[in-house]
């Protein structure tokens, strides 16, 4: 990759992400982590340590109004841990002189977290700490993360809910090596340190992963997600699976912050939205958007077989405090829609991962309804990567030449792909243009967004 396309990918993760890339270095060994797993020939970027020069101008292209975020990546860049970085202190201070009131969100491993630390960021103020603990039992943590783990994660736990921040856990769950009923107690142990919510990720394997890490994924997020539905009907700390399964546009809380505008409204887990304001809402995202923009909310909530008002007493554009999982935006909404009516004397497939399957499928077949005979829906097989490898963001153009070894393309006129498989360059996991895929098929390829995952944490 040329060094000016490194640069791209780097401006790009500023502006439109708002993540601001610091390094690429981390100081464990994860037996998940995907760069362990991925093939040689896709494309990664590792920036080091990036340097301080760099950093301070890049300081200047991010939107104040949105959260600020370190130590996660939207791009090919490799995300390390970000309290290595030499100067994060100095780069913390600077965003804070320039952006009095922005939120910062930092994900971090917790390795380096201590009093000094923690001091800094309540000093800061308004930063928000996303805490990849994992687990807590020493003999797990060395097992999953490495022996430099560390060792002392229950103190450094028992030290941040001393101080006034915000802060969230998470945890890559491997039940198949360490049973469901380890998992459990992890999480409700885990709830001792009033976090306010803990996001359970399904860990992923590709064709290269050794064989001792593999699973049969649908059997494995079947049993998580009925454990973690349990969980979240007997304890009040929002206990979020990652990715959901969606099939349609219901739009069910599936967390409430605690001590928030939300909860303060007795709004409750599993409550389905129906109205906002006396109006209909279409989308989770729409719903998630209508409430955190409005001041004091009126909710009109299923809640079993009950309809209940709820109001939400906050302020224009305070977080309310529900949880809801990311399905389709409006605009995402509009643009299947375009595309459909814009070919309409065309033949279309929408191809989508194997996670975004039944919600397209939905979208196109069910909500919209466009009676059109000509419009056709097909989920596509991460055969590059294979293992339990399951979304958009990690198909490649060599699956989508597979599907068609098995699919008729001679009834269609136009394949429509999510965008999320390609980079700004246009480009898949592997550097091979979309372009090149439409003179591959000899059909007309069109990308267009439809991300499916979490809307937010408040």
């Amino acid at each position: 990759m040329f060094k000016n396309e490194i640069e791209y990918y780097i401006y790009k993760s500023v502006q439109e992400d708002n993540i601001l890339p610091l390094t690429s270095k981390c100081n464990l060994s994860c037996i998940f982590c995907s760069h362990k797993q991925n093939p040689s020939d896709i494309e990664i970027i590792s920036i080091g340590n990036l340097k301080k020069d760099k950093v301070f101008k890049l300081i200047d292209f991010l939107d104040p109004n949105r959260a600020i975020i370190i130590g996660e990546s939207a791009t090919k860049i490799i995300e390390g841990e970000p309290l290595l970085y030499p100067y994060f202190k100095e780069i913390i201070k600077m965003i804070r002189d320039k952006y009095n009131d922005t939120e910062i969100k930092i994900t971090t491993n917790a390795n380096l977290l201590d009093k000094d630390m923690l001091n800094f960021f309540e000093k800061t103020k308004n930063i928000s700490v996303n805490i990849s603990v994992n687990y807590l039992n020493s003999n797990l943590r060395k097992k999953v993360m490495g022996k430099k783990c560390n060792p002392n994660i229950l103190t450094t736990l028992e030290l941040i809910n001393n101080y006034n921040l915000e802060y969230n856990f998470s945890m890559v769950a491997l039940p198949h090596i360490i049973g469901y009923e380890t998992i459990q107690k992890e999480i409700i142990k885990m709830m001792d340190y009033n976090p306010q919510t803990i996001r359970v990720f399904m860990p992923g394997f590709t064709k290269n992963t050794i064989d001792n890490l593999k699973f049969d994924y649908k059997e494995i997020y079947n049993k998580l997600y009925k454990l973690i539905k349990q969980i979240n009907i007997n304890f009040d700390i929002p206990v979020i699976i990652e990715p959901p399964r969606l099939k349609n546009f219901d739009k069910d809380i599936i967390g409430v912050i605690k001590n928030s505008p939300a909860d303060s409204a007795n709004i409750k887990y599993l409550d389905k939205i129906m109205k906002v304001n006396k109006k209909k809402v279409v989308t989770r995202v729409d719903a998630f958007n209508k409430i955190n923009k409005l001041k004091n909310p009126i909710l009109k909530i299923k809640r079993k077989d009950r309809i209940i008002t709820k109001k939400i007493k906050k302020e224009k554009g305070q977080n309310s405090g529900i949880i809801l999982d990311y399905d389709l935006s409006l605009d995402e909404l509009f643009d299947i829609k375009r595309v459909i009516e814009n070919n309409n004397d065309k033949s279309i497939l929408f191809l989508t991962s194997m996670l975004g399957y039944e919600l397209i499928d939905y979208t196109i077949n069910s909500y919209l309804n466009l009676n059109n005979s000509n419009v056709r829906v097909n989920k596509v097989k991460n055969n590059y990567l294979k293992g339990s490898i399951l979304s958009a963001g990690l198909l490649t153009n060599y699956d989508i030449i597979n599907f068609f070894k098995s699919f008729s393309k001679k009834s269609f006129d136009l394949i429509v792909l999510p965008k999320i498989m390609y980079d700004v360059f246009n480009n898949d996991l592997c550097g091979n243009s979309y372009k090149s895929l439409e003179k591959k098929l000899g059909l007309e390829v069109e990308i267009i967004w439809w991300i499916i995952e979490l809307v937010g944490e408040k």
